[in-house]
């Protein structure tokens, strides 16, 4: 769980409550082993392909499963109810030059539309540019859209990566602006893309490391609270007691590697 303290299934599940489109729809999301699985109902083809894009723009994710979400069945259209004989207008009538005239007929309408455009092209175009570059490519970097704005989450390196994944989405056509508010510099943000299954950050204990130092390593704290933390996570029983090449989840990382000189 790397910046903001969250698990992947969780980033992604923020993601699509904040897509102006899918936030409408009920759907469930599972991460699991770096597959994004999504179920539920939605309007139309064009809201599936919608979700892949969002989902293919969440650091953590490598495939996106939507078997599991349905297109809803188009309503039919009503019946038209039936007129009294002396309401039914005649079909046509006869002028003084015996041309005949009508009313112009109604076009038939379509109860349904299945709408092709993906309105999250430009955050999938600006996702493909970011890691194209290869500054940037192993930084845990989320790529949302919102309207014509690309919004960035997560963690770079330097002060020079943020401005150049900055400059990178803005360079998308047809982006306006955008918002980096999420998106912080830490020293070393790529360990926190060293993550398990679940999408949360591991760590490989190395000779010499206690609990206390990899807790200073992620929090910048070394105190009880930190380090029980990681314990708790893991299960461990007797915090002094862990072994070199053991993985261990670090919960909710909000600071990122080495904050702490």
């Amino acid at each position: 769980m790397w910046p903001f303290g969250k698990s992947t299934e969780r980033r992604l599940q923020d993601a699509i409550k904040y897509d102006a489109t899918l936030g409408k729809y009920k759907l469930e999301v599972k991460v699991s082993k770096k597959v994004a699985v999504v179920t539920g109902e939605v309007p139309d083809q064009g809201a599936i392909e919608t979700i892949k894009s969002v989902a293919q723009g969440i650091n953590g994710v490598q495939s996106v499963d939507t078997s599991g979400v349905k297109v809803a069945a188009p309503q039919e259209a009503q019946p038209a109810q039936s007129l009294p004989a002396a309401a039914i207008p005649a079909a046509a009538e006869t002028t003084n030059e015996g041309a005949a005239s009508s009313a112009p007929a109604t076009a038939p309408t379509t109860p349904y539309a299945t709408p092709t455009t993906d309105p999250s092209t430009r955050a999938k175009a600006a996702y493909q540019k970011i890691r194209a570059e290869a500054s940037l490519a192993n930084n845990p970097l989320d790529v949302l859209q919102k309207g014509t704005t690309i919004v960035l989450r997560g963690a770079v390196d330097s002060e020079a990566e943020h401005a150049k994944a900055k400059e990178l989405a803005m360079s998308v056509e047809g982006v306006t602006g955008v918002d980096v508010s999420g998106l912080q510099v830490i020293a070393h943000a790529s360990e926190l893309n060293d993550t398990d299954d679940d999408g949360d950050v591991v760590y490989t204990v190395k000779s010499g490391d206690t609990l206390s130092h990899i807790a200073l390593h992620y929090y910048g704290d070394a105190g009880k609270t930190s380090y029980m933390k990681i314990a708790e996570a893991n299960g461990i029983a007797d915090a002094n007691k862990i072994q070199v090449g053991q993985q261990l989840k670090i919960p909710g990382t909000t600071k990122g590697p080495e904050v702490v000189a």
